[in-house]
């Protein structure tokens, strides 16, 4: 994504943080389902609460993965029904080609797991959550821990230099000890992620709340165009 993407999509997340509590429903009277597979996680009640939050209504809806030809027939018809039922549907951890496959029948928008870890909305969340540490006018660094190569690594450093962060790369905590001005985002244990602003680690419940502020952006993004 470009900068220009990537700090607007902060700044709305921004303003639906500004106006919690008078925001009202903004998304009332739609549907969304959430297409639980074998593998349900617990990142799915967050993308729950998320659409709750902004009004509409979510069903989660147990789904098998399509197997052989008459299986992808069968997801055709299924995913046309769900794209008549709901006004938007996430996939959850279903396989790629399914998820595809659903997006090209359904005539709604589809997402791959919006609020799974390895999702882009992830990475802009954690991006955001640093760059609401930093000054305007002080020069970001940003010490990367962990192998840079994973898909949501490779997004995150992308994104990060983006918009500004001057980033080096590292194996260990230590590597910044005696910097009192570098951001650390420690990957090493995948895929719980570690923020480390240069005064202190980043509490969970601030990077929760910004995740959910960047999924209800896509959310509205989305749904309110179609």
């Amino acid at each position: 994504m470009a900068a220009g993407d990537i700090l607007a999509i902060f700044a709305a997340a921004r303003r639906l943080q500004a106006h919690a509590g008078t925001l009202g429903k903004p998304l009332h009277g739609k549907n969304i389902a959430l297409l639980l597979g074998r593998s349900p996680t617990g990142e799915t009640p967050a993308l729950h609460r998320a659409a709750l939050e902004l009004g509409a209504r979510v069903a989660e809806v147990p789904f098998a993965e399509p197997a052989g030809a008459s299986g992808r027939d069968d997801l055709r018809g299924l995913a046309r029904m769900l794209g008549r039922m709901y006004d938007a549907i996430d996939c959850g951890t279903l396989a790629p080609a399914t998820v595809r496959q659903i997006e090209q029948e359904a005539g709604v928008p589809v997402y791959a797991g919006l609020a799974l870890q390895d999702h882009p909305v992830q990475v802009l969340a954690d991006l955001m959550t640093l760059s609401d540490q930093r000054l305007p006018s002080a020069k970001a660094s940003l010490l990367y821990l962990g192998d840079p190569r994973t898909k949501r690594g490779h997004a995150f450093l992308a994104a990060a230099r983006q918009i500004g962060f001057e980033v080096r790369l590292g194996q260990h905590l230590q590597a910044a000890s005696n910097d009192a001005t570098i951001f650390v985002v420690d990957a090493t244990h995948h895929p719980r992620w570690a923020l480390h602003s240069p005064s202190n680690l980043l509490d969970e419940a601030r990077r929760s709340e910004t995740h959910r502020r960047v999924m209800q952006t896509v959310l509205l993004d989305t749904m309110e165009r179609v």
